[in-house]
């Protein structure tokens, strides 16, 4: 999947309140592949009780399995923090991942930590643009390489530090809406048809990929018709 395709369907994405599994995203190859991805998370949201719910309920299920607490109680708002440690924080993101093909953005490390890495980076590449200037400056390149192997080391060292969700998902009401757009709709639930999904979804590809809207299409493919990379 090219850079274009990843922007399109990030857009798309946000447009429509959906998150599209990666299994999806590799089948999608025309317009209309993209209307029926779409159509399917809003007809299951119009069909469906109370999406959100059901989502949260399944992921409280699984944390209480993480903690060994079945009655662990947890609410919209309660921080991931406050209830899971590092380790278990790392269970919960790899079952959303492969729950539902479409891991949400990783941990991240404490900000205390990526603070002190941009300024050790920062020190590394100083140190070896100094070193060069003082020993020759023909050694430069050497002391780059040496640098960029430094930052690679430190970004390496730290992964296991990796243990803070990010901000959009830093609550489990935000785990559980994130949950829901993997299986449903949350915006523009009152389109119906394909057509309607079409006319809605049209503004978005052409404003992304720079074409007629009469080019868009059912049958429009992205990359041989549509030029996308």
């Amino acid at each position: 999947m090219g850079l274009d395709a990843v922007e399109i369907l990030m857009d798309v994405e946000d447009h429509f309140g959906i998150t599209i599994c990666n299994t999806e995203s590799e089948g999608v190859r025309t317009v209309g592949d993209l209307v029926s991805v779409i159509q399917k998370r809003i007809d299951a949201t119009r069909t469906a009780v109370c999406p959100s719910l059901a989502s949260f309920l399944n992921l409280r299920r699984r944390v209480r399995e993480i903690v060994a607490d079945d009655c662990l109680r947890i609410r919209t708002r309660t921080r991931v923090v406050d209830v899971l440690n590092p380790s278990q924080r790392r269970q919960l993101w790899s079952w959303l991942g492969d729950r539902q093909d479409a891991t949400p953005r990783g941990l991240r490390r404490p900000p205390w930590l990526r603070k002190l890495l941009v300024v050790a980076v920062l020190l590394v590449f100083l140190f070896a643009v100094w070193s060069a200037s003082i020993v020759n400056a023909e050694i430069l390149p050497l002391t780059l390489l040496l640098a960029i192997m430094g930052t690679w080391f430190l970004h390496s060292a730290t992964v296991w530090f990796r243990q803070v969700p990010p901000a959009e998902l830093s609550t489990f009401g935000a785990l559980a809406r994130y949950a829901t757009q993997t299986e449903f709709a949350t915006k523009h639930l009152n389109l119906k048809t394909a057509e309607e999904v079409l006319a809605e979804l049209r503004p978005v590809l052409v404003d992304a990929l720079g074409v007629d809207a009469s080019e868009i299409v059912p049958s429009a493919r992205f990359i041989e018709d549509l030029g996308m990379d």
